[in-house]
């Protein structure tokens, strides 16, 4: 082989080196570039990924300190409940206290007040003394609680038979005290004195107005129905204060219901006061007498929640009087629960009939 093919060849070998190194280079450079841009993208999803680990961590964070601040309400709020239940503790052991302390003095009023009663009742005539003074009656006689203001009164005097019906101002233990009062007042002036029954009425009014210092803010007082029955002359004397005097007849006699009225005032103060007027009324054979204190007419009741009134006792006196006081009493008195039902009373209650 000559020189010149030599160099040549030489030349060719050379081209294909450094082709081959050019390609190398070139490869090189492209995986060079390949990783770089790989790496970029690399790090910029770690990039990515820390700042979404950074916010993570701050979100935990907030919600570390949320929650923290709520465990420090709720200490505050169970410190705050442990504090209440303990004052709840002590208000309840207090009220407990009182309310022991409530039930004894309760217990000891109600025990004065029953007490009261027996005083009260001592003052009143015995049932056994009426029986004695009168043949055929009946007393429906209802407190509204333990002590009443209502009262009723019956004596005998020089042969005629004086009964009273009276219903005090208030119930309970005001009307009661105002009973006590009328009873005694009543003892004193019938059995010291022969008086008509009108003067004895004016005579309860001054004492009482003179017992009780009364002037116009303070008119305590009682309604009362008097009458005083003469069995020799078969008529009966009656004064009123408020209270009328209802008489009733068989059907031989001209079966009717008479009202005999009252005077429209008080028995003690009041601005209008007259003196009280004396009626005397012939009675027969047969004749109911009837008095009675406002509680029953008072009484709400039936379908509609309304007083019973004056007038429906009118009509049921009507209905039954031709039976037995006895029988009277008992349906008077089953007749006021119907009406009633459950329905709290109202006032005392004080009926009483007399059959001559």
């Amino acid at each position: 082989m000559n020189q010149p093919e030599e160099q040549i060849r030489l030349l060719e070998s050379a081209n294909h080196f450094l082709t081959a190194m050019l390609f190398v280079a070139v490869a090189t450079i492209i995986v060079l570039f390949f990783l770089h841009f790989k790496n970029r993208r690399t790090r910029s999803l770690l990039m990515q990924k820390n700042n979404e680990i950074e916010r993570h961590l701050r979100e935990n964070d907030e919600i570390t300190k949320i929650l923290e601040q709520k465990r420090i309400e709720i200490d505050r709020q169970t410190l705050a409940l442990n504090e209440a239940t303990i004052e709840l503790q002590w208000q309840t052991e207090n009220a407990l206290r009182l309310y022991d302390e409530v039930e004894q003095q309760k217990q000891e009023i109600t025990d004065s007040i029953i007490y009261a009663k027996r005083i009260q009742t001592a003052l009143l005539p015995d049932l056994s003394a009426v029986n004695e003074i009168l043949n055929d009656y009946f007393i429906l006689f209802k407190p509204r609680d333990i002590v009443s203001g209502d009262f009723y009164w019956v004596s005998a005097k020089h042969g005629k038979t004086v009964i009273v019906v009276a219903d005090c101002t208030g119930h309970g233990v005001p009307g009661a005290f105002m009973s006590i009062l009328g009873v005694s007042f009543l003892n004193e002036i019938i059995n010291n004195h022969d008086l008509p029954v009108n003067e004895i009425l004016d005579m309860l009014r001054d004492m009482v107005i003179k017992s009780l210092k009364q002037n116009f803010l303070l008119r305590d007082g009682m309604d009362l129905a008097l009458c005083v029955i003469d069995w020799e002359n078969s008529r009966v004397e009656y004064a009123g204060a408020n209270i009328p005097l209802f008489i009733l007849r068989e059907p031989q006699n001209g079966e009717e219901l008479v009202e005999i009225p009252a005077n429209r005032m008080p028995v003690g103060l009041y601005e209008n006061a007259m003196p009280f007027t004396r009626h005397v009324i012939p009675i027969m054979q047969g004749d109911a007498l009837y008095m009675f204190s406002d509680g029953y007419c008072d009484q709400f009741g039936g379908n509609e929640l309304k007083k019973f009134k004056k007038k429906n006792l009118k009509k049921l006196l009507l209905e039954i009087h031709h039976l037995s006081m006895n029988e009277q009493k008992h349906i008077l008195g089953k007749n006021l629960q119907k009406w009633k039902g459950d329905l709290p009373q109202v006032d005392d209650i004080l009926i009483m009939g007399i059959k001559i």
